[in-house]
């Protein structure tokens, strides 16, 4: 059976298996302002200079979720095959974000995690860790009883 999570980024919410959980993704960027010019954010896999931006809107395979230690992702991270184009940024000669180029980078490596930080790189933060620990719970219940999760975002 396929099972679709809805995350909906303007109203902060995840409806995943009929409850509805508090969730957020603000980045900091050069939109707004509020990553500095040395706080310099690589794609993945290409490892290349870009700003990130919030999760792509589409619906997305859920992957089996990651104990992770890190503080920004402890104590789990649900990776997604979510992926989007970024334009990749010349860096001056201090490796600070210098000006954005014409040349695009695919990003991926979005997911869903608790974190201690306010802002992430484009994930889906979970606003409680005792939240994050019940949807990895059901997720790994549902995926070892064969079912595919997908995400859908909008």
């Amino acid at each position: 059976m396929t099972i679709t999570m809805e995350a909906d980024l303007a109203k902060g919410v995840l409806t995943a298996f009929d409850n509805a959980l508090e969730i957020s993704c603000i980045v900091r960027n050069e939109v707004n302002g509020w990553r500095k010019p040395n706080e310099v954010v690589n794609s993945m896999p290409d490892n290349k200079p870009v700003q990130p931006r919030t999760f792509p809107k589409g619906i997305w395979a859920v992957g089996k979720p990651d104990p992770k230690n890190d503080e920004y992702m402890a104590p789990y991270f649900i990776p997604t095959d979510a992926w989007q184009y970024l334009p990749i940024w010349e860096l001056d000669d201090k490796g600070n974000y210098k000006k954005t180029m014409t040349e695009l980078t695919k990003d991926k490596g979005y997911g869903l995690h608790y974190s201690t930080s306010t802002s992430t790189h484009g994930c889906i933060k979970i606003r409680t860790a005792t939240d994050l620990m019940w949807l990895v719970n059901t997720i790994v219940t549902h995926q070892a009883q064969g079912d595919v999760i997908k995400l859908k975002v909008i």
